[in-house]
C-alpha cells in the first residue's frame, strides 16, 4: 500500500474550521487500480499563525471494526506557511486491498506565533469501499456419537460451509467440550457454497460443545459473526 500527497493553500470563505472528505475512490481488478484520495482543509482561528494536519488511515474488512493501518507518507505533520487563512492537504493512498473499506482520521492543530498549540481537532472522513468478493465461513452444526474403543469417548462431527462469494483458503476448526479445548483440525479450502464435515474424538459431553471455524482469525471474511456455534448436550448424530 503506497501513498502520495500534494499541498495547496487556496482561499475559501464560510468553510468549517476543519474537515476531511473523500475526493476520489477508484476500484479495479488490480492493486494498482485501487486508490483513494482524501482532502483535509482547515482555516485560521483566533491567535493562530500557522496550521498543521496529520493523516491516518483506517481499514475495515468485512464486518470487523475499523483498524489503523500503515502506508508510506502517512502519520506525518503537514504544516502551512505562516499567516495563511486556509490550508488544504490532499492525501492519496494506493494499492488498496480488494473487498476492504477505508477512511481517513485526521488530526488538526493550530499554532500561535511562538509555536504554542492554541487549538486541536480530530475529524474522520466518509468511507471508500473497494469492490471484491470475500468468503464467509459458517459453522453449521455439531453432531456426536459413540466410537468403538475406550468407554466415554465420542466422535464429534462439525459441518462447515462457505456462504461467501470467494474461495476460503485452508481454515481450521477448533472443538471444546464442557469448556475444555479438545483439538483443532484443518478443514481445507472451500469454494463458494461448498460444505465439509470434519471429525474429532473427545470426551463425552455433559453440558455443551462449542465449535469455531477459523479460530485464529487468519481468513478475511465478509462476516465473522457466524464462525462459532455452541450446542447443548446431548448432541444429535
Amino acid at each position: 500500500m503506497a501513498a502520495s500527497a500534494a499541498l495547496a493553500v487556496p482561499g475559501s470563505a464560510g468553510a468549517p474550521v476543519a474537515g476531511v472528505t473523500v475526493t476520489e475512490c477508484e476500484k479495479g481488478p488490480e492493486a494498482r487500480d485501487r486508490l483513494v484520495e482524501f482532502r483535509g482543509a482547515m482555516r485560521q482561528v483566533p491567535r493562530s499563525e500557522t496550521m498543521a494536519m496529520r493523516f491516518g488511515l483506517q481499514e475495515r474488512l468485512g464486518d470487523r471494526d475499523f483498524k489503523k493501518v500503515r502506508a508510506p507518507g502517512l502519520s506525518v505533520w503537514r504544516k502551512s506557511r505562516s499567516g495563511v487563512k486556509r490550508f488544504v492537504h490532499r492525501q492519496e493512498v494506493l494499492a488498496l486491498a480488494e473487498g476492504a473499506e477505508y477512511r481517513a482520521r485526521v488530526r488538526f492543530r493550530w499554532y500561535d506565533a511562538d509555536g504554542n498549540v492554541v487549538k486541536r481537532a480530530v475529524r474522520r472522513s466518509a468511507s471508500c469501499r473497494q469492490g471484491g468478493d470475500l468468503p464467509n465461513l459458517v459453522t453449521e452444526s455439531i453432531g456426536a456419537g459413540p466410537v468403538a474403543g475406550p468407554s466415554g469417548v465420542q466422535q464429534y462431527r462439525v459441518r462447515v460451509i462457505n456462504h461467501g462469494s470467494a474461495a476460503a483458503p485452508g481454515a481450521e476448526v477448533s472443538l471444546a467440550v464442557d469448556g475444555a479445548a479438545v483439538d483443532t483440525v484443518t478443514v481445507g479450502s472451500l469454494e463458494p457454497g461448498e460444505a465439509r464435515q470434519v471429525s474429532v474424538d473427545g470426551p463425552a459431553c455433559r453440558d455443551s460443545a462449542r465449535a469455531a471455524v477459523d479460530p485464529a482469525d487468519t481468513v478475511t471474511e465478509s462476516s465473522e459473526s457466524d464462525n462459532v456455534l455452541s450446542s447443548r448436550c446431548p448432541l444429535g448424530p
